[in-house]
């Protein structure tokens, strides 16, 4: 039996803790998320060891998105069904776990339904009885067994309870000889339409399962509003509901759903404050500003300790390779280099740790309800917020998960939208200008908080303009309705930290990898170009770098008219053409242009090197809080990242769509830098 392996599909509806549940089963550290879109691709894993039986076949489970029907109308549904019924029988799963809420029936049980149609060998797990229980909800396994005609196992994911009897039902299930039959909903006798498609359907040849999801099928691809297949399909719903309401019954569902409504009533009282329309906004501000507050004040000290750290290995290199060509390398190319973009881990790790425990705790979940009113007087589909705010983590997983948003071109407008979001990879620039530029003798309230507050500023910054593109591109290019939004409010949980601090470690370590490997090649490239042919006449300490007259110094030279008029000279034009490889790429390569040495390859060295250098021509300080500013606005609306492009391309299909997003975000970053730096000198600033 060593050599065979069972697949298991993991299904189930958005919010069931199905990945949860994975995460148990395989030892994995998917994230969970608290609404739907998480998952929008077929995750796999392998059983973990703890469950293995050495007489039992190995599994491979599949982590399906999250789905409500097995009648797609969005592309991750569109995956989960395919998965399924999909290809060939050596394609399918052996056994489909399906997940279901144990204190929200009534939504799942109807996915159920279909499930058993299919005639697929299913196991149930009865998830979140915990939550039923304290709710007061009845929890009866055994019943449902009965009325499903399917093993049905009580399971805690979050805890891990139940999930050796899963395995054990799911090798139970997998182990019988005998064909599964379709568990059918039958017509009503008043269902005469439903009868007869489902009798056309049977007579090509369709099994009774796969003929109702025809039924439905065709209904959605029929032009004619009076054609009888669509009646086929609305009866054919009807009678899957009426089968809902005969096993709610079954169990005690309905009727005790009204005694537990004070038991659930804690959610609806916070949700009076976090989902009004005015207080609610209100506090959603005041979280996001006190997340980038942190961000400046928790993180310092960990970030001096790791610049600290670079100073003594750059230098203690220096000294046991002594001076020479491959020391510069090392020192000034790669440690310095990766040095420069490391120190930031703190501070993203903050984001990506408030984020982490305001999505576990379902508070995420009501910003996308709150924020939908928003979004509908703008045009916007209410789905498109939570693609948005993952894209303050990366653009590449928010690009993803706009497989969730059904319409074409509501995807489209949504996938432009969120290069617009201020990721993680801006946040090193962002501190590194502020750091540099916003230090003032007399600060309004202190220089963190002061600081806290300009970062703010620009993620509110990318925020609207994100809203205001799609506003304008949904009556424009992309004109198309509005859809209303369906979206689940979960009741507020206690976050898992455990799980959210994994999360933080995976997107961390992510992160690092980019710095090992594109943020490297490009620092030691750019190295080069600012080294060769010309000889660097002085460094750090000892006077100015000159770099003018190397490769990459000309070649920067010759835009730098076109960097003037925002602000920026030659030295910056550097750095924002190597950071179309990736955004982070501009810190290192401005330490390498301001000649981080050996000896003084700290970050803040570089902070200091911009507020220091002085215009050849009018002997002032060439950059100012208005230029920094300036530059930052400008990488708010740039789009210098060459893997969301691709995976652009890959989702739409085409070089049209991002050949459309690169050209206009560069133009729109281009205009926007000059309004604020010409702007800001008309009303006397800078």
């Amino acid at each position: 039996m060593t050599g065979r392996v069972l697949r298991v599909a993991l299904a189930g509806n958005p919010n069931v803790g199905k990945t949860s549940l994975f995460n148990v089963l395989t030892g994995s550290r998917h994230q969970v998320g608290n609404y739907s879109g998480v998952t929008v691709e077929r995750r796999e894993g392998d059983l973990a060891r703890r469950f293995a039986d050495p007489q039992s076949p190995a599994m491979r489970l599949w982590d399906l998105p999250g789905i409500y029907s097995l009648s797609p109308i969005s592309e991750d549904e569109a995956v989960a069904l395919e998965a399924l019924v999909g290809g060939s029988a050596a394609e399918r799963p052996d056994v489909v776990l399906l997940v279901i809420d144990a204190s929200n029936l009534a939504r799942n049980l109807y996915l159920a339904l279909q499930v058993l149609e299919l005639g697929l060998p299913l196991v149930v797990a009865l998830n979140m009885v915990d939550v039923a229980r304290r709710a007061g909800l009845p929890v009866h396994p055994e019943t449902l067994r009965a009325e499903l005609g399917v093993p049905v196992i009580s399971t805690v994911a979050r805890t891990g309870e139940g999930a050796a009897e899963v395995i054990a039902a799911v090798r139970e299930v997998a182990a019988r000889s005998e064909p599964v039959e379709p568990v059918l909903v039958e017509p009503g006798p008043e269902d005469e339409a439903l009868r007869e498609a489902l009798s056309v359907a049977e007579r090509e040849g369709r099994s009774p399962g796969h003929a109702r999801h025809l039924v439905v099928a065709r209904a959605a691809e029929s032009d004619d509003p009076a054609a009888g297949i669509r009646e086929a399909a609305e009866q054919l719903v009807t009678a899957r509901y009426r089968r809902v309401d005969e096993i709610l019954k079954a169990v005690d569902h309905h009727s005790r759903i009204r005694d537990a409504a004070p038991a659930m009533g804690t959610s609806q009282r916070i949700d009076a404050v976090l989902t009004h329309r005015v207080w609610g906004l209100i506090a959603f501000v005041s979280v996001m500003a006190f997340i980038f507050v942190s961000i400046f004040s928790w993180a310092e000290p960990i970030m001096g300790l790791i610049e600290n750290a670079f100073v003594w290995l750059s230098s203690s290199v220096a000294d046991a390779l002594g001076p020479g060509l491959l020391t510069a390398l090392i020192t000034d190319g790669v440690i310095a280099g990766v040095g420069n973009v490391v120190v930031f881990v703190p501070q993203i790790a903050l984001l990506f740790l408030f984020l982490g425990l305001l999505e576990d705790s379902g508070y995420l979940a009501r910003a996308a309800f709150l924020l939908d009113r928003l979004m509908a007087r703008l045009g916007l589909h209410g789905r498109a917020f939570i693609p948005l705010l993952s894209g303050y983590a990366c653009a590449i997983p928010a690009i993803l998960g706009t497989r969730t948003i059904s319409g074409t071109k509501d995807r489209i407008v949504t996938i432009l939208m969120i290069p617009f979001m201020s990721c993680s990879a801006r946040l090193p620039i962002y501190t590194l200008v502020i750091g540099a530029l916003f230090v003032s003798q007399e600060p309004v309230f202190s220089t963190g908080i002061d600081q806290g507050l300009v970062l703010l500023a620009m993620y509110l910054l990318s925020t609207v303009s994100a809203l205001a593109m799609g506003f304008i591109y949904k009556r424009t290019i992309l004109k198309s309705p509005t859809p209303p939004l369906v979206l689940e409010l979960p009741p507020y949980r206690l976050p898992r930290v455990r799980d959210t601090l994994l999360v933080v470690f995976d997107r961390v370590k992510d992160f690092l990898k980019s710095a090992g490997t594109v943020i490297l090649a490009c620092t030691v490239v750019l190295w080069a170009l600012l080294s060769f042919p010309a000889e660097r006449t002085g460094a750090g300490k000892d006077g100015p770098v000159q770099v003018g007259e190397s490769y990459g110094g000309r070649v920067a030279q010759t835009f730098e008219p076109v960097l003037e008029p925002f602000g920026q000279d030659w030295r910056v034009g550097v750095g924002i053409i190597g950071s179309f490889a990736a955004r982070e790429v501009l810190v290192s390569t401005l330490g390498l242009v301001y000649g981080m040495e050996a000896d003084d390859d700290d970050p803040a060295e570089l902070r200091e090197a911009l507020r220091e250098q002085k215009n050849p021509e009018t002997g002032k300080p060439q950059h100012t809080a208005l230029s920094g500013l300036a530059l930052m606005v400008f990488f708010v609306y740039a789009c210098m990242c060459m893997s969301t492009l691709a995976v652009v391309r890959r989702e739409t299909g085409g070089w049209k769509w991002p050949v459309f997003m690169f050209v206009s975000m560069t133009g729109i970053a281009y205009v926007m830098a000059l309004f604020v730096y010409q702007g800001g000198r008309a009303l006397g600033f800078g």
